[in-house]
């Protein structure tokens, strides 16, 4: 991902050349559009994203449950609000796992977490992260 600065990101022109006010008003303006936004330097898309670096695209601290129903393992979010619609969702299959340290220098913000990336029913991938003190949390959702 190529490095932009703050003055970079304001300067970057908000619609494709020859756009006015409405920038939606056919599907093909709308896939103008679109295109112009991937352009971006600084925006970053799921597709993109790097397996087992621990990045996700949408970044979340939420506390969850995890409950075994007859051999199915079902997350279970406690507000039911926020980002995700849904708050309670079967696990499909766990893509891949791995161990996450970090600022570990600072005894007040020190991480040791193992981290699940899951597919869940209904398509979704999650970042589950298992910490220290045991507790489950979601920390994100790759779109």
């Amino acid at each position: 991902m190529q490095e932009v600065s703050v003055s970079g990101i304001h300067a970057y022109p908000l619609r494709p050349p020859g756009f006015e006010e409405p920038l939606f008003p056919t599907p093909s303006s709308r896939k103008a559009v679109a295109e112009h936004l991937l352009e971006a330097p600084w925006l970053r898309r799921a597709s993109g994203a790097v397996r087992c670096t621990g990045e996700a695209v949408r970044v979340l601290a939420e506390p969850v449950e995890l409950r075994n129903f007859c051999g199915r393992v079902e997350l279970i979010r406690r507000g039911g609000g926020g980002r995700c619609s849904w708050r309670r969702r079967r696990v499909a299959e766990v893509l891949d796992r791995w161990r996450e340290i970090g600022e570990w220098w600072d005894e007040n913000r020190h991480r040791d977490r193992l981290v699940f990336r899951v597919l869940l029913c209904g398509g979704a991938v999650v970042d589950l992260a298992r910490e220290r003190s045991g507790g489950w949390f979601l920390i994100g959702v790759v779109d």
